[in-house]
């Protein structure tokens, strides 16, 4: 059911609100929503590849690490090129192999079907072996049901500070995907200075909203200040990472965060996606500091009684807390006759969710 709310509520947002003003490579920077890990945990065959003794400038499996030799067989071709990074490495060592995936499809975001296919995955080193071992054994489950986010934080978590970066990069994915309230134990699990130094770097600026969130969740002074810094600057002008700036922000100041993100959902020009980033921002942050939700509730209260087309995001925002604190200002939301339909659907659901029996 709270599925179909959410599908509901995405609509609403492809109908009934504003599109959002283009930023700069605002789809290059973004992360995947299904990642390598993902498709490790879920693949059909799992091979390592390398150049073929026929065509060098191929990929040919020389070892299967999951499925069967008839399997790979069966499947088509390896599409990927062997480029020059790739044949550097192996006249450098010619025993040296490629990860290989063939997973099965799935759905993005918005339901497409994706087919099945090849993907690429790393050079093997070592340590990527190791990772590779462990993450097909500590992950058996996470691929199908529930997932236990808790056990796959823990696990990444353990290679934010890898010296491969490519471990980083993929810890990095997972982290960003987890919920916050999941994180708040890695305080300083990332030296402060490493956070700092990867969000000067534009070649990083993907990984920008779960650097943001880690360095909201340092303890040092100097942490503290760049995320009071960028939080203050993302509520005045808007733009990238602004959810995440928010959610620092409020890991790191608390109430008089709020503050701030309520001034800033008040400022004139304020788009809707600005205004959902916000919402979300405090929905995560009541979240993940339960005594922080009676002040939070009292800015969706103000929010509600000024702006109605907000009321779907609150809605979903509060849903998770249990709390009939909202009913009031809903109801009379629901009184006006101008509502689409799914709005109107999700505050019917959001009360009837809280009335007793």
């Amino acid at each position: 059911m709270w599925r179909v709310l959410q599908m509901l509520a995405v609509l609403a947002l492809c109908v009934g609100f504003e599109p959002r003003p283009a930023q700069a490579c605002g789809v290059c920077v973004e992360l995947p929503e299904y990642s390598l890990a993902d498709r490790i945990l879920s693949a059909r065959v799992i091979v390592l590849a390398a150049p073929s003794p026929d065509n060098p400038f191929r990929f040919t499996p020389v070892s299967v690490l999951k499925g069967t030799p008839e399997q790979v067989e069966a499947l088509p071709e390896i599409p990927f090129l062997v480029d020059s990074v790739m044949r550097s490495a192996f006249r450098a060592n010619p025993d040296r192999t490629v990860l290989m995936v063939y997973g099965t499809g799935y759905q993005d975001k918005a339901g497409r079907s994706l087919p099945s296919g090849w993907t690429k995955g790393f050079l093997m080193t070592p340590d990527r072996a190791h990772f590779l071992e462990t993450l097909r054994a500590e992950g058996q489950g996470w691929a199908s049901g529930a997932p236990d986010r808790a056990a796959q934080v823990a696990f990444f978590s353990a290679y934010l500070t890898h010296e491969d970066r490519l471990l980083r990069n993929t810890a990095l994915i997972e982290i960003h995907r987890a919920p916050f309230w999941l994180l708040t134990h890695l305080t300083d699990a990332v030296p402060t200075a490493q956070l700092l130094q990867d969000l000067r770097n534009p070649n990083r600026l993907a990984y920008a909203p779960a650097l943001i969130r880690l360095l909201g969740l340092q303890s040092d002074p100097k942490a503290k200040e760049r995320v009071r810094l960028g939080y203050q600057s993302a509520l005045r002008s808007g733009g990238l990472n602004l959810y995440d700036w928010g959610l620092a922000g409020i890991a790191v100041d608390g109430e008089q965060a709020i503050l701030e993100i309520e001034k800033s959902l008040e400022r004139s020009g304020r788009t809707a996606d600005e205004k959902r980033f916000l919402i979300r921002s405090l929905a995560d942050g009541g979240t993940t500091y339960p005594k922080l939700r009676p002040r939070i509730l009292d800015v969706f209260r103000h929010q509600l009684d000024k702006d109605s087309t907000v009321a779907i995001w609150i809605a979903l925002a509060v849903r998770p807390w249990g709390t009939n604190a909202l009913n009031p200002n809903f109801e009379a939301i629901m009184a006006q006759n101008d509502l689409d339909p799914a709005t109107l659907f999700l505050m019917r659901a959001a009360i009837e969710a809280d009335e007793p029996g």
